[in-house]
């Protein structure tokens, strides 16, 4: 009866989530950049950042993380997965995104995808590459003021499994990316960072 429940609760989750997304945002924002890139048109900073945060999919992995942790949904992080300027969930992926652009955007580039954040703001502001990346960290220093600031005045209790994913996103991202490129383009630093995590804490107790 109550893995019923269970599956129930879940399904209608997944129902209420497909329903406000129907996961059209994130297919779209993959289409709007390839129109970009196949045309040639260079958006403006602000246009790129519009779309960039959603397809960067923090809704899906948030929502995804969300449902393996807890087995339904409340109300309030409901609220939180529309698609809207104001949720940490909106915060959390523009600090992952720009921190993405900040260590793989060259590298990106040599291979031929699509510009970045960097770029688009060098041609638009007609400044260099330095001014560019510091106005792109200025961005994330005050994306993460409105991120705190979001979660501080939301002092629900019932949401701190969603603020809680939502800063383990910006942080993992900044942690990933701030030698470069740690995914693509493994460093050493990113390894010595996942050894202390996983394999020496177990190792200490062996």
């Amino acid at each position: 009866m109550v893995f019923s429940l269970t599956v129930s609760c879940t399904k209608e989750t997944e129902l209420f989530i497909q329903k406000q997304h129907k996961w059209e945002n994130l297919c779209r924002s993959y289409l709007v950049e390839a129109r970009w890139f196949y045309s040639g048109y260079a958006p403006t900073l602000e246009e790129y950042l519009e779309n960039a945060w959603i397809s960067m999919g923090g809704h899906a992995g948030i929502a995804h993380a969300y449902l393996l942790l807890e087995s339904t949904m409340r109300k309030t992080c409901l609220d939180s997965f529309k698609i809207n300027g104001s949720s940490p969930i909106y915060w959390s992926s523009l600090i992952a995104q720009l921190s993405d652009d900040l260590g793989t955007s060259k590298a990106e580039i040599m291979r031929g995808d699509l510009a970045k954040s960097i770029q688009y703001y060098m041609m638009e502001k007609g400044v260099t590459e330095e001014q560019a990346q510091d106005h792109i960290k200025g961005l994330i220093s005050f994306s993460w003021r409105k991120l705190n600031e979001t979660i501080a005045k939301n002092s629900n209790p019932k949401s701190i499994i969603l603020t809680t994913l939502s800063l383990n996103m910006a942080r993992t991202a900044q942690c990933i990316y701030q030698h470069v490129d740690g995914v693509g383009k493994s460093t050493r630093v990113t390894r010595d960072h996942l050894m202390s995590l996983i394999a020496e804490p177990i190792a200490m107790f062996d």
